[in-house]
């Protein structure tokens, strides 16, 4: 019986995971919830300029700004990495 080959980071790098961006966030009671109609306005604690955090899978890997393409769609420049992910530091 042969051993299989050892697991690298190499092999893993045609997996697809899902990677997101929280802008922000706010704190509703249920009520509020319920209430939340077109045009309601929520919130989330931060400045347009503020900082977004970069997820893998759920997980924060990575902390940059939101931009504007040339085609008029966002994308998020990276600032920073975070400690031991691929590559970065903070």
């Amino acid at each position: 019986m042969s051993t299989p080959a050892p697991l690298t980071l190499a092999s893993l790098g045609d997996i697809e995971v899902t990677v997101s961006v929280s802008v922000g966030c706010a704190r509703c009671s249920v009520s509020d919830v319920l209430a939340f109609a077109e045009g309601t306005v929520v919130p989330l604690g931060v400045g347009a300029d503020s900082p977004v955090d970069l997820m893998v899978n759920g997980v924060v890997v990575a902390v940059g700004d939101i931009v504007e393409l040339e085609d008029g769609m966002l994308a998020i420049e990276v600032r920073s990495v975070h400690a031991g992910a691929e590559g970065g530091t903070t």
